[in-house]
């Protein structure tokens, strides 16, 4: 495999000591953080509960922008493949809306 035109090793080098800086500045913070105080003799006000609904929501859009991704390239070659990359994409349009409507009847879209 032949480098990158314009690539080379100061490059690579620079890179390189950026995530070591970062790494560096991450364990100095984390010693620096470890040595103050903290108060843990007081009990907590109340129980702070997670709505796990916004994380649910967040992966739908991610399984839809997913989609969206496969889509793109099909539409741009559609023109040249014909007839068969319809009925592939009609197959995954298929399967998305059954996964979809599965989540839908087992409640995974409901606003609790």
């Amino acid at each position: 495999m032949e480098p990158l035109p314009g690539s080379t090793v100061s490059d690579y080098a620079f890179v390189a000591l950026v995530l070591l800086m970062t790494a560096g500045l991450a364990l100095l913070a984390a010693a620096a953080f470890a040595r103050v105080p903290r108060r843990t003799s007081r009990a907590p006000q109340a129980w702070a509960q997670f709505r796990f609904g916004y994380a649910v929501y967040a992966l739908i859009f991610l399984a839809f922008d997913m989609e969206m991704i496969f889509m793109y390239p099909w539409a741009v070659v559609f023109a040249d493949i014909g007839v068969t990359a319809f009925l592939d994409m009609l197959v995954f349009i298929a399967l998305l809306s059954a996964g979809i409507a599965y989540a839908w009847g087992m409640g995974g879209l409901r606003w609790e």
